[in-house]
């Protein structure tokens, strides 16, 4: 049993603005879905947990079909653990009035989707190490490493403070505990040591 880790994927029947802003090499959104799916399937087994950090679907002001997002959660072969992002709290805001539980118990209990949990924020342990998961940076921990998403390429692959585990950091695929530890190890001995980067 294995974790794995992304963030941002905007899943959506109608989520085309995230392919053109983020340059995401794909003639259009089935076939980036169609991509994502197979590369999922191809690292994480039925036994695995795949953490989504925030944005598993889309929903903006103008592609709003967060229902064929969530949906991609049944062709995943892993558990997936949802930690919200700003997309789920829109839909939250907008269509379930507020109401996180009553998100949540849709997200779980919908024959439509395959979810494990659907949780704000929660912490991991790897090789003895915590991690607190959170979708936006701004709100990492002080305490220990933050693995988390939402600013996409833009933000960059590390922060002082953790990791962008974003689908567009790793070429469109999962992180895995492997991968989190051999960045921890880098950021250790180079990144850490050259303050002047973090300056930039």
């Amino acid at each position: 049993m294995s974790n794995w880790y992304t963030a941002d994927s905007h899943f959506g029947s109608d989520s085309v603005t995230v392919l053109q802003r983020d340059n995401r090499l794909f003639k259009d959104n089935a076939e980036y879905t169609a991509e994502q799916v197979r590369i999922w399937n191809e690292q994480a087994s039925s036994d695995d947990t795949i953490y989504v950090i925030g944005d598993f679907c889309n929903y903006n002001v103008t592609e709003k079909d967060y229902i064929s997002g969530l949906a991609v959660s049944k062709q995943i072969n892993a558990h997936i653990i949802l930690i919200t992002g700003n997309s789920e709290d829109r839909v939250i805001r907008d269509v379930f009035g507020g109401d996180y539980e009553k998100f949540r118990e849709y997200c779980l209990t919908d024959p439509h989707f395959k979810f494990e949990d659907v949780i704000r924020n929660t912490y991991v342990t790897i090789n003895g190490e915590k991690f607190f998961l959170t979708h936006k940076p701004t709100d990492h921990d002080k305490e220990c490493q933050t693995l988390f998403g939402h600013t996409h390429r833009y933000g960059g692959l590390w922060k002082p403070f953790g990791f962008n585990v974003g689908v567009d950091l790793n070429h469109y695929r999962l992180f895995g505990d492997d991968d989190i530890m051999f960045m921890l190890g880098k950021k250790k001995i180079y990144w850490d040591e050259d303050m002047a980067v973090n300056e930039w």
